[in-house]
């Protein structure tokens, strides 16, 4: 026992020493790295209402590059300002998916800066849903997260987006005293930004009362900073504002002047959604003149906008790789250098991995022989105890032999559990551990090429992930075992724990663009143990994400009666014979691929089992082959 402990120990301390000797040229290495990602993030915000495809294309680098070299502040910008770009071409759905991504990587390390901004976007997606007491409070707990830390510039911009919200709820004189304290603090601090989106706000707001005069200086004030600026979205923007006004006045001439040149700006920057409004009032424009040619031609423009909106949103939808074309120049002038971070960071990742795992592996086989050696001495002295009892009363001989018969066959069950598991160990750990190390010296034998060497790195990945996987069922399983352990049962909201699922599982939702369905009333709640039915759903999501093809549905339920909570996962996936269910029923080891080959432990609806039983419940499973499953999850009220 000793000897394993000084083996975890020196596992552990071994890179350590073997670090600190590189810590100079890594430390250095890492802020030319940081650097490199904080310059691509600052030009991609600059040039997005300019040149989409190059701005994507530059954050798809600055990614990469944060993720490999765990930098989570330049990771939080990069997508900050990628689903930024999403939003202002009207992709709203993305660009809140992406946003909640960022928010979760900036809560995880404490980047408040990020989660201010973050918080102001996600806000204003839910005053676009109208849930405005929501968007409030994320804009205060900005607010307050600005006023303590600054910078100074996310003040009149949270100012701005306060005042849109009081605007939609038509309090025109909360919504004025906003913009106009935005303005001023955007001109103290020299702030052009907030100073244009002051004036454009306040020309929505002029306009929300009628006075067109006073809404026309503001729109035109907001578009001579987005000319100064160059930013053809901003401009589009008023141009679209002010071509309303002119057509309220009949001034239909120059309406139509003022939206041909807002549809060429709103097009340099593929602004779909203003694209559409210009070529629909130059549409109905030219049909009050009954000008048919032109009435045609603007048609056409609007159903060519609307098909290439298509088309890039299925690019979109694939990670953008028919978008980012135009990566070559920016990766010839940055190559020598991310050549040589990635070559330092693959060494690295060897290092840890390799020490990563041989710590796991140690550490489970440490835990597995500490509870078989506990739990045997526990019976064995109990055994000791039931044969002294049978030495001192004979007439109880024929029960204690029952009770003796009985623990021989829980040794029996233990030491079948413990081939079982020195069987997946040696099986389902040791074969991915073994093609990590053939993997890995294949590729810094550098003999491979560019597209074989990524397809490797994923299959690693892969591999990795299903490890990790099985490592933690079996922990969690081999934590259930432990006896004398109370189970302390409080009351859990269902619907958040679906909800923080569904994120934890947002990416392999995405993969395979299934629909997770939240159908549970967010007052629903259970008695049960916090951490093991969170471990019991995640297991069956993830089982039904597996077993559920492309575009498929996972469906989540709650009833209840007098006696008991039901909690049902319901997936439209290619279900179970009666064969394979009998299997399962029967608490067998089984296992088989997912319908995109992902591999399982066999180990997981085991573990669900055993850890709803321990509170008190049963789980109950319907399905047919080919019309879906539904795990059915019954606990006391």
């Amino acid at each position: 026992m000793r000897s394993l402990k000084f083996i975890i120990v020196f596992s552990i301390l071994l890179p350590l020493f073997t670090f600190s000797q590189n810590t100079e040229s890594v430390d250095a290495e890492q802020k030319a790295i940081f650097h490199t990602v904080d310059s691509l993030n600052q030009l991609a915000f600059e040039i997005k209402n300019s040149n989409i495809p190059k701005a994507l294309s530059l954050l798809s680098i600055s990614k990469r590059l944060a993720e490999e070299h765990n930098y989570h502040i330049g990771l939080s910008n990069a997508l900050y300002n990628e689903a930024g770009v999403f939003q202002q071409n009207g992709f709203i759905k993305r660009a809140r998916l992406i946003y909640e991504i960022a928010l979760e990587n900036s809560r995880e390390y404490a980047d408040t800066i990020n989660i201010s901004r973050i918080n102001q976007q996600i806000a204003k997606s839910y005053v676009a849903e109208g849930k405005c007491n929501e968007a409030i409070k994320l804009y205060d707990e900005s607010m307050q997260i600005s006023l303590k830390k600054g910078p100074p510039k996310e003040i009149p911009n949270i100012k701005n987006s306060l005042g849109l919200l009081e605007l939609k709820r038509n309090d025109l004189v909360k919504a004025e005293m906003l913009f106009k304290s935005a303005l001023q603090l955007s001109l103290d601090i020299k702030f052009e930004y907030g100073q244009k989106k002051a004036f454009y706000n306040l020309g929505l707001l002029a306009k929300a009362k009628n006075d067109t005069a006073t809404a026309r200086l503001y729109f035109n004030n907001s578009y001579l900073l987005d000319l100064l600026r160059n930013d053809f979205y901003g401009m589009s923007l008023n141009q679209l504002e002010l071509t309303s006004l002119l057509i309220n006045q009949q001034k239909n001439n120059e309406a139509i002047l003022m939206a041909k040149q807002g549809y060429a700006n709103a097009k340099k920057v593929l602004a779909y959604t203003e694209l559409r409004g210009f070529a629909t009032i130059l549409t109905e424009q030219y049909q009050k003149k009954n000008e048919t040619n032109n009435i045609l031609a603007w048609q056409d423009s609007l159903i060519n906008i609307l098909s290439l909106q298509n088309d890039n949103d299925a690019a979109f939808a694939n990670n953008y790789i028919e978008i980012v074309k135009d990566k070559e120049a920016f990766k010839e002038a940055a190559k020598t250098q991310i050549a040589k971070a990635n070559k330092r960071a693959q060494s690295q990742f060897l290092i840890i991995i390799s020490v990563t795992l041989l710590v796991l592996v140690l550490a489970f086989l440490v835990i597995t022989t500490f509870m078989s050696y506990r739990k045997q001495k526990v019976l064995s002295e109990k055994l000791r105890i039931q044969n002294n009892t049978i030495e001192e009363n004979a007439e109880s001989l024929e029960i204690l032999n029952k009770v003796i018969n009985h623990k021989n066959r829980l040794l029996e069950d233990d030491n079948r559990t413990k081939d079982k598991l020195l069987t997946i160990i040696s099986h389902d750990l040791r074969n991915p551990i073994t093609n990590t190390q053939t993997i890995l010296s294949l590729i810094n034998k550098g003999t491979l090429a560019g597209d074989e060497a990524k397809l490797l790195l994923k299959q690693l990945e892969t591999q990795y992930v299903t490890t990790t996987g099985l490592l933690d069922n079996l922990l969690s399983w081999l934590k259930s075992q432990i006896t004398g352990k109370d189970i302390e049962l409080t009351d859990t909201n269902v619907y958040e724990l679906m909800n923080s699922l569904n994120l934890e599982q947002k990416i392999s939702l995405v993969n395979k663009q299934i629909e997770f369905v939240n159908n549970i009333s967010n007052d629903a709640s259970i008695l049960a143990e916090k951490d093991m039915i969170k471990i019991v759903f995640r297991n069956l999501i993830t089982n039904a994400i597996k077993f559920t093809p492309q575009n498929g549905t996972i469906e989540v339920l709650f009833y209840t009666d007098d006696d008991f909570n039901y909690v049902v996962i319901k997936d439209s996936g290619i279900g179970m014979s009666d064969d394979i269910l009998s299997k399962v029923n029967a608490q067998k080891y089984f296992t088989r691929n997912g319908t995109a080959q992902e591999k399982g432990s066999g180990f997981g609806l085991i573990l669900c089992r055993d850890l709803i039983t321990k509170q008190g419940g049963t789980l109950h499973i319907e399905t047919a082959k080919g019309e879906g499953s539904q795990f059915i999850v019954k606990l006391p009220a």
